[in-house]
């Protein structure tokens, strides 16, 4: 079944209206877009570089890499037919496959003059992953997707397990304002779960980073006391924050203390102007100069926090900490490490059939 993507507008009488798809060339500016800004993908994602010339004599769109040290295809589908879109990205794949840490570095440098290291650490928040590119990822990016390719990238997908994937994008006039929507062929969780053998099964459980640290606004005794966690300050950290859904099982961590609660997801993220505890918006209970009170939030700035039922939790001072047990500068992401996991179902007494 050919993909395509249709919004409608909700009138007062709650009748519907379709909105329409402009005629803008949209293929020739989301390359742009997508490598001035990653996260439109909903991907954990940096460019290392545009225009990549293989040894075979293709050019790559978009080569990125993931916080995994994993690389990442991205190749626009244009005009191109689904064969030679397929066929092209696979040949992409065996060239990058093979491509070494220092290939990496190098592609880096030459597309920004800086060095991988420090870009990793200013996008990520963290160390530069001492093994790169073990695995790689295709993603074809159009603004439609006919029978034939969704049909290749399924088999490839599902038949012979190769990391690829499909997200397609248009643009809608509503109001005198474009409007962009995005829509995957499969869901990204699954491709990555599929893509993560060979790597720890997840536990089923999440990591949450607080973000809690000397000098800054957030305060572990607040989470308890109005029932959240939170994050903020860069589009990154609030869309990941923004993936916690009800029903999650999370484990809370304090950077230099460790895990502090355990807990459940009651309702995803909101800004924290909207956060409210017993029909109050917790922000009327902050002192009158706290930040939170006044601060422009969107969903690049400003703090967002999700509702959290704690079901056991410890004081700051009494954190649980395991010796090179898991942990990373990630605001949210699946607990692997079955030795952590252990250790925390333990000293959480946490009942895993039950939650």
């Amino acid at each position: 079944m050919t993909m395509s993507m249709k919004l409608w507008s909700i009138d007062n009488d709650r009748s519907l209206k379709p909105i329409l798809t402009t005629k803008l060339n949209l293929e020739a500016q989301l390359e742009d877009w997508i490598a001035n800004d990653p996260t439109i993908l909903d991907l954990d994602l940096m460019v290392l570089g545009r225009q990549i010339r293989t040894y075979y004599g293709g050019v790559i769109d978009i080569l990125a890499l993931n916080r995994e040290g994993d690389t990442v295809i991205i190749e626009l589908k244009r005009d191109k037919t689904p064969r030679d879109i397929v066929a092209q990205c696979i040949d992409y794949a065996s060239w990058v496959n093979d491509l070494t840490e220092n290939e990496i570095l190098e592609i880096h440098k030459s597309y920004t003059g800086k060095s991988l290291e420090a870009a990793y650490q200013t996008v990520f928040e963290d160390q530069l992953p001492e093994s790169l590119n073990e695995k790689h990822q295709i993603v074809i990016v159009a603004a439609s997707l006919d029978d034939a390719t969704e049909r290749i990238i399924e088999y490839l997908s599902e038949k012979h397990s190769v990391n690829i994937n499909a997200v397609f994008f248009n643009i809608f006039e509503f109001d005198g304002k474009q409007i962009l929507g995005r829509s995957w062929l499969k869901d990204p969780e699954v491709i990555e779960e599929e893509s993560s053998k060979g790597r720890n099964p997840w536990t089923g459980y999440l990591f949450v980073n607080t973000g809690i640290a000397e000098g800054r606004v957030r305060d572990w005794k607040s989470n308890l006391q109005y029932s959240y966690v939170s994050a903020g300050g860069s589009s990154r950290c609030i869309n990941a924050i923004r993936k916690l859904k009800p029903g999650d099982k999370i484990f809370a961590y304090i950077k230099n203390s460790g895990y502090v609660g355990y807990g459940l997801v009651e309702a995803e993220a909101v800004p924290v102007s909207e956060y409210e505890v017993n029909g109050k918006h917790m922000v009327d209970d902050l002192p009158r100069n706290h930040p939170w009170k006044t601060e422009t939030v969107t969903t690049e700035t400003g703090e967002w926090l999700a509702k959290v039922k704690w079901i056991k939790t410890f004081l700051r001072e009494q954190a649980k900490w395991l010796t090179n047990g898991f942990a990373n500068q990630n605001v949210v992401c699946k607990l692997r490490d079955r030795r952590t996991f252990d250790f925390l179902m333990k000293e959480f007494d946490v009942i895993q059939d039950g939650g």
